[in-house]
């Protein structure tokens, strides 16, 4: 009698054992996923399946964990800033040579904090970790600038402009240190030539 009171005791406790197991696995993967923001869905599709798309997340996450980022210092967010100030300040003389500076910007930012340049699509994967949310618009402002390289002309101005406002997004997520006064985001309206 006991023995079966000891043995169905153990058997409550490793279920019960493995629910919380269970759930705070859930749970974690859950949270993973919400940071990625829309870049889960994409990492979903691109690799085929829930399971996949969460190694490729952790794995993400790892290589983010190994990078050595730099924050920002005053003066050189102060150079960042007042560039693209002069780039946003140009998009009415010239829209393409514009989004093409803001690229080219942001590409010179990543690099200073510390991402790695020479592979985009890892570069990406990176920034994921850390700026899933406007990382959609950032891919999609890459794709105009790309787009202007190869026909400048093929390009609506709406187009450019949106593209210009994609890549403030994350240039101003960015510039804004953990912890720091978070920048003022520019109205729609405010981008507008």
């Amino acid at each position: 009698m006991i023995t079966a009171v000891v043995f169905i005791a153990i058997a409550i406790v490793l279920v019960v054992a493995v629910v919380a197991y269970s759930g705070r696995h859930e749970y974690a993967k859950r949270r993973i996923r919400t940071s990625f923001g829309p870049e889960y869905a994409r990492v979903r599709a691109e690799q085929g399946g829930t399971r996949a798309a969460d190694r490729e997340l952790a794995r993400r996450n790892q290589m983010h964990d190994r990078l050595r980022l730099e924050p920002i210092s005053a003066n050189d967010r102060d150079f960042y800033a007042t560039s693209w100030q002069h780039i946003r300040g140009g998009f009415l003389e010239d829209p393409g040579v514009a989004v093409t500076s803001a690229a080219q910007l942001l590409a010179r930012l990543l690099e200073a904090k510390g991402y790695p340049g020479d592979d985009q699509g890892e570069q990406l994967a990176l920034l994921s970790v850390q700026y899933g949310p406007a990382l959609a618009d950032y891919r999609q402002a890459l794709w105009v600038s790309e787009r202007l390289r190869s026909d400048p002309a093929s390009m609506p101005t709406e187009v450019k402009r949106e593209a210009l406002m994609q890549y403030q997004t994350l240039f101003e997520d960015l510039l804004t240190e953990p912890g720091a006064v978070v920048s003022r985001r520019i109205k729609e309206s405010e981008v507008t030539p």
